[in-house]
């Protein structure tokens, strides 16, 4: 809407002045920078972003390019600020599409240089840029457009949900835009193609840009070839390369090929056992050789013996000093929260459960973000609960290690992971679960619990032999968390990677 305001009015001075784009253009559209574009060059808006745009060319993969004088007045706090305003400002060059979005964009270290308010370039194909003093336009007439470039990384894991007294199959299907037009995408498609079989052919369309959808209902014990296509502006791609996979039989069971998963580690205690004297000789009749128990003794003559579980069960966490927590999703929209803390108990050998995350002076594009009940900037999930898992296994000079991971999510893994509304907008919800790398091997109480995420993709975000488990957006974007915290128990625990 901002957009057309602006281009109607330029184009009423155009006319005034006598300067109107020559009759017969098909489209003429106002060239600015996106405001998410423009808050993330400058890390301020108050009131909005004020930008000043001068086209400078095309690009040599041929779209409208051009620099950006972007600036916004921010007022003080009173008192201590006295009301004193500051005002943040910045240079950034830009690439558009052939309909006006930004396609690319990057701070400049200084002021461009070479602009002029007088600048008009056409191109092979009769696609005209101009500059009106500090407004730049595009005016098409048969530009080349070009269709995304095909998603990567498609993966599909199978659910089944209950439906009156029905069970019902489904794919959770994922996958990753191509990265140069990821932020331009306005739908995707899913399309299950059953393989040896004459079930339909199924297939759903996701608005926006979001990189998950659910395809179903599936035909039990039925083999799919899975594709995604994204579309924007300017076309859709070619299909994916195709994966397969294979639906639940009719109880939702998935049955599978090859060896069984790894089993999970677990909580416990390494212990010390005492000596004993046989005939003037110390031995001792522990089950473990060393004080992590990954060693086991062939002749239970080891020093050390496993002790599943715990006797004090809580734990928490809080946020390293200096750090924040971000949850950003893949469209790169990300909120920022400058504390953590967390609470939880160990309820048996691998599970965890009563855990609640809060994370506390949470914004997002300068707004406040706030879980309902709670102080302004506060955000609290809901009751989590978790189990340890087998990450990957790697080897090394002929030894296996297993790198374990705590895998979190709401109680019965239904319903939302964490609710909140920035500044009084629409609710958000995140669903789905967290991994997070733990340290196995040492009995420790004070541990980092460290959760990591780039561009809104969580790492890791699968257990060994299972599913994909990330946080999903309400708008099907995947979500991650990134986050360091100090774990404290209240007794030493060790988590064993081989028991």
């Amino acid at each position: 809407m901002l957009r057309k305001v602006i281009l109607s009015t330029v184009l009423s001075a155009l006319i005034a002045l006598g300067l109107a784009p020559a009759a017969g253009a098909a489209t003429t559209t106002s060239l600015v920078l996106s405001q998410s574009a423009a808050f993330s060059i400058l890390g301020h808006s108050c009131g909005g972003i004020q930008e000043q745009v001068y086209a400078t060319g095309f690009a040599p993969g041929g779209y409208p390019t051009g620099d950006a004088y972007l600036q916004t007045r921010c007022g003080g706090s009173g008192r201590g600020g006295g009301y004193k305003s500051t005002t943040y400002s910045a240079w950034a060059t830009v690439t558009w599409d052939w309909f006006g979005e930004t396609r690319s964009f990057a701070r400049l270290e200084g002021a461009a240089e070479g602009i002029s308010e007088a600048f008009s370039a056409e191109d092979a194909h009769g696609d005209r840029i101009y500059n009106v003093k500090t407004a730049a336009f595009l005016e098409t007439t048969s530009p080349p457009v070009v269709p995304p470039a095909a998603p990567t990384g498609v993966v599909a894991a199978v659910s089944a949900i209950e439906s009156g007294e029905q069970l019902v199959l489904r794919f959770q299907v994922s996958w990753t835009p191509a990265s140069e037009t990821a932020g331009l995408i306005t739908s995707s498609t899913v399309t299950a193609t059953p393989v040896g079989s004459t079930a339909p052919v199924l297939t759903t369309t996701v608005n926006g840009s979001g990189t998950v959808a659910i395809v179903g209902p599936l035909q039990p014990n039925t083999t799919y070839q899975i594709t995604v296509t994204n579309t924007d502006a300017e076309g859709t791609s070619q299909a994916s390369t195709p994966i397969e996979a294979k639906s639940p039989n009719s109880d939702g069971e998935v049955e599978k090929e090859g060896p069984p998963p790894p089993e999970p580690p677990e909580f416990g205690r390494c212990v010390k056992v005492p000596a004993e004297k046989e005939g003037g000789v110390t031995v001792y009749h522990g089950g473990f050789t060393i004080a992590s128990c990954e060693q086991e003794s062939s002749t239970q003559s080891g020093k050390f013996e496993w002790h599943p579980g715990v006797v004090k069960t809580g734990f928490k966490t809080a946020i390293k000093a200096g750090t924040i927590a971000t949850l950003e999703t893949v469209g790169r929209t990300k909120m920022t929260c400058t504390g953590e803390s967390s609470a939880g108990s160990i309820t048996g050998a691998k599970t965890v459960a009563s855990v609640q995350i809060k994370l506390t002076g949470c914004e997002s594009a300068g707004v406040k973000c706030t879980t309902a009940g709670l102080a302004e900037g506060e955000l609290e999930s809901t009751g989590l609960e978790g189990v340890l898992g087998i990450e990957r296994i790697t080897v090394k000079e002929g030894k296996e290690t297993s790198h374990i991971a705590l895998d979190l999510y709401p109680v019965g893994r239904t319903g939302a992971f964490l609710e909140y509304t920035c500044n009084g907008g629409s609710p958000q919800t995140l669903s789905g679960s967290l991994l997070a790398p733990v340290t196995a091997g040492k009995m420790l109480a004070s541990a980092t619990l460290k959760y990591t995420a780039t561009a809104g993709k969580q790492k890791p975000e699968q257990l060994e032999g299972g599913a994909p488990e990330f946080l999903t957006s309400s708008l099907f974007e995947e979500v991650g968390l990134t986050v360091a915290s100090t774990q404290t128990s209240e007794e030493a625990i060790e988590i064993n990677p081989v028991v």
